[in-house]
């Protein structure tokens, strides 16, 4: 059996029973680079009753050219444009458009199908809501700068210091069933990267069960945003967020 016929009977044999729609949301600007060969390998291997959805935002480059070509192509993707330069914002969008069962939430220089069918695993059981990726799970295996490294667990202790989180990370890939979080990215009140955390927040403040499993990343281009200014709009936004939202239970 050949690894796009494997990985897609993966995909189907691990969907839910009760779930005949699944949607991947893949938030993008300016990929130009990377766009086709990251999307194609995996809209060949799509079994059917999955789509991806691609939130192209404020692009400056050709992404928004490339995909209405490789849409042409390929039934199981569609995008849509945002004018400016907003990933929360995007993520935001393709939520509450979204009408599929089970969402799965992944950046284009990810999109770890691995990952995808581990979570949709766990949401087979009768306990799990929401998968949330987490790099600080995959220890060792975390193949990213020492630096890097070092900023997220930073992040980490902040979030559970300052907001309660009983987790180690909001911002990777997450599988959920959409009706269990339906009702809280209208309630969420901060965009850009910050969007995915509050999110997360709520939801587990709101009763969602969430499981982390870890995730094995390989860096294939330099991340959009310069660490250095990364770092501290993140920090910005936490204690925004915990003044929003306040430090909630105690961990």
């Amino acid at each position: 059996m050949s690894k796009v016929s494997a990985t897609t009977e993966s995909l189907l044999k691990a969907c839910p029973d009760n779930a005949s729609a699944v949607e991947v949301i893949v938030p993008v600007y300016n990929e130009e680079n990377i766009l086709e060969s990251q999307l194609v390998p995996v809209l060949k291997i799509l079994p059917q009753g999955f789509r991806i959805k691609v939130i192209e935002n404020g692009s400056k480059d050709r992404t928004k050219d490339l995909l209405h070509v490789i849409e042409e192509e390929y039934p199981a993707l569609d995008s849509i444009s945002l004018p400016m330069p907003n990933y929360g914002l995007a993520m935001k969008t393709g939520l509450l458009q979204s009408q599929a069962d089970i969402v799965i939430i992944d950046d284009l220089d990810v999109l770890d199908t691995d990952f995808w069918i581990r979570g949709l695993q766990l949401l087979s059981r009768n306990d799990v809501d929401l998968v949330q990726g987490s790099k600080v799970l995959a220890g060792k295996d975390d193949r990213r700068p020492l630096f890097r490294k070092a900023a997220t667990l930073t992040l980490t202790f902040l979030l559970r210091t300052l907001l309660g989180y009983r987790g180690t990370d909001t911002h990777g890939p997450k599988v959920v069933w959409r009706d269990a979080i339906k009702d809280i990215p209208p309630l969420c009140e901060y965009e850009l990267d910050i969007f995915p955390t509050e999110l997360v927040i709520r939801a587990q403040r709101s009763g969602v069960s969430i499981r982390e499993i870890p995730i094995h990343l390989r860096e294939i281009r330099a991340t959009p945003l310069p660490l250095i200014k990364r770092v501290p709009r993140a920090l910005r936004d936490i204690w925004r967020l915990h003044k929003t939202l306040g430090a909630g239970p105690n961990i």
